[in-house]
């Protein structure tokens, strides 16, 4: 039962963290008690999206969630280790501007200390380039083609949708002979900040090495475990060959459970079905008739 001091206490706290980050900060759920903020340095961003309790902050602490497609799974240890000391610290005290400075902090510490190319690395270390640590993507003796000689395939994007504020969209890309489009795709993709921003980008991709028949394939969940695995088992049930697909979620802050997995799956097939990978109910409807016509 929250205690009249703990709802003056969050008024006036949630007052000052609107004073002070404007637009950045942002209402999710009222009712809940569920806020996020945005916290940017250079082209990097985190939201961080936060709960409070009813018994806050005289006992409990804030419940939070870092949101981020680019933040790998070592460096996201850390910050979080970050933020639930502050709560340690300093129990009994309103800590949400603490917590919203060790973000920006983190942000701006890793601004200094990484060059450009090991910011973009960031975004590629998600990608197993073979399966077994290798970080080539072309058969034994082929050349190497410069990355500025290799085309980018044409992106596709379906149409976003939405189920209690989580919204999600598919994107696809075609053919993609080499590990080294798909990056391409991802680094094009991602100049689309409102994609770049996403709470996830679930991707998986599969291709087909001409010289041995075999298959070069792999996934990422992007902190939405287990997602990946089901596009990239998608993939190979339909036999789709040469192809990444990617699926953006924006979480809206109330839990889909089971459902967010069916709708990661339903944008990928919706839009395999797109480009011809799958065919469509109508297409099949048609050949059937056509068939039956036939005898």
């Amino acid at each position: 039962m929250a205690s009249e001091d703990d709802l003056t206490r969050q008024v006036d706290e949630l007052s000052a963290m609107v004073a002070i980050y404007s637009s950045d900060w942002c209402v999710v759920d009222e009712y809940q008690r569920i806020y996020c903020l945005s916290v940017t340095e250079e082209e990097w961003k985190i939201t961080l999206q936060v709960h409070l309790p009813e018994t806050y902050p005289s006992q409990s602490s804030p419940e939070f969630q870092i949101h981020t497609p680019w933040l790998r799974d070592e460096e996201r240890v850390i910050l979080e280790s970050g933020l639930l000391s502050i709560c340690r610290e300093n129990e009994g005290e309103c800590v949400l501007h603490l917590l919203a400075e060790k973000v920006q902090q983190h942000l701006q510490e890793r601004d200094d200390s990484k060059s450009g190319s090991e910011v973009e690395s960031s975004l590629e270390t998600w990608i197993s380039l073979d399966g077994n640590g290798s970080d080539s993507d072309t058969p034994s003796g082929a050349p190497s083609v410069p990355e500025a000689e290799i085309e980018i395939p044409e992106i596709l994007h379906g149409e976003p949708f939405t189920d209690r504020k989580s919204t999600f969209q598919g994107h696809i890309a075609f053919p993609v002979m080499s590990v080294k489009q798909v990056k391409m795709v991802l680094r094009k993709l991602y100049e689309n900040r409102k994609i770049a921003n996403a709470t996830h980008n679930i991707m998986a991709y599969r291709i087909e090495l001409p010289s041995t028949g075999a298959f070069l394939q792999d996934c990422d969940d992007d902190g939405e475990t287990a997602a990946a695995a089901r596009v990239l088992h998608l993939l190979q049930i339909v036999d789709a060959r040469n192809v990444v697909v990617i699926v953006s979620r924006w979480f809206g802050g109330i839990l889909l459970h089971l459902d967010r997995f069916k709708h990661i799956s339903n944008a990928a097939r919706n839009m395999l079905e797109l480009t011809g990978f799958i065919e469509n109910k109508q297409d099949k409807v048609k050949k059937k008739t056509v068939k039956s016509k036939r005898k």
